[in-house]
């Protein structure tokens, strides 16, 4: 993904440089396609359908809204309001803040590097939310969508529901996880989750910690309880600490437990350490699935948000 630094003059719009005081504009929209820089947007800012916007050192003082199949992308801004992003929008926040919601409704997805999120995270029926080294004040919510943060913090919860897959890496969870009904399943590694931890319903693959059979992880922290049930994944569970009880029921198959710190009360049915080598075709093909879908994943990030930018630079200044 390129960083760009496009020089714009303000012009038309209702914009003003940054620095100068502008009053309160209540109801004011903003059309955006094309490129700016170094510039204020008073009220709200939207990027109309198939358009594409590209944004730098700008701040919006209300919320910015990405209609059907268009993009922006923004780097060392801030949106004071909300982030919407519809129909299959995608939106790249780069070194930005969202100080309101981040809703995704039917949408491409968001891409979230560097960033802040200050109110909840919502996204429906949107193929992803890639979140890399981001911070999320509240919480993070998603309902049949591809979910994945790493080197990051949500200081309430995690709740996914459908899916492709939840990952966390490098990642702490101020309040509780849950993961349900993801198809490739949910890998979590190197990550401290402070609430309980529930899983339910899930299929594809299950791993905390340990280094088999995705080879680039490690232990995690669970401060309250960890609950398997009802999963078709293969699960294994290994290395972590667990400060409250570790509870397993009606997973098929059973999962394998190795080497944990369980503080409170372990009540599982279990397979044998032995059952995952006994197993190996299906758990390596389920984990391959994971880190390929991944890869695949971030390269289409890259290439829409390259897509976006070329398009908004051919477009010219957004805001004559």
């Amino acid at each position: 993904m390129r960083l760009k630094r496009l020089a714009l003059a303000a012009a038309g719009g209702g914009l003003v440089l940054v620095g100068l005081a502008a009053p309160s504009q209540a109801g004011l929209t903003t059309f955006c396609d094309g490129v700016a820089e170094d510039v204020t947007v008073p009220g709200d800012l939207v990027v109309r359908a198939g358009d594409s916007c590209d944004l730098t050192n700008v701040v919006i003082t209300g919320n910015a809204t990405v209609r059907a199949d268009a993009n922006l992308t923004l780097e060392g801004s801030t949106v004071e309001g909300a982030l919407r992003v519809n129909n299959n929008g995608f939106a790249s926040t780069v070194e930005t803040e969202v100080q309101g919601a981040t809703r995704l409704n039917e949408a491409y997805g968001v891409y979230s590097e560097d960033s802040s999120h200050d109110r909840n995270v919502v996204a429906a029926d949107s193929d992803f939310f890639y979140s890399l080294g981001s911070s999320h004040s509240r919480n993070v919510n998603s309902t049949n969508v591809e979910v994945f943060l790493e080197s990051g913090q949500v200081s309430r919860g995690v709740n996914s529901e459908g899916g492709l897959l939840t990952d966390l890496y490098d990642t702490v969870v101020e309040g509780s996880l849950s993961v349900s009904g993801t198809e490739l399943g949910s890998v979590v590694c190197f990550s401290e989750v402070d609430g309980d931890a529930t899983y339910t319903g899930n299929a594809g693959l299950l791993q905390f910690g340990g280094q088999d059979p995705v080879s680039d992880c490690g232990y995690n922290v669970f401060g309250g309880d960890v609950t398997l049930t009802g999963n078709t994944a293969d699960a294994g569970v290994t290395g972590n600490v667990i400060r409250g009880d570790l509870t397993c029921t009606d997973n098929d198959p059973a999962p394998v437990l190795t080497d944990n710190r369980v503080r409170g009360e372990e009540n599982c049915d279990t397979a044998a350490a032995s059952a995952f080598s006994a197993r190996s075709g299906s758990i390596g093909s389920a984990a391959e699935k994971v880190e390929s879908r991944k890869t695949e994943v971030l390269t289409e990030i890259e290439d829409r948000a390259d897509d976006a930018e070329d398009a908004a630079e051919e477009a010219g200044p957004a805001f004559e």
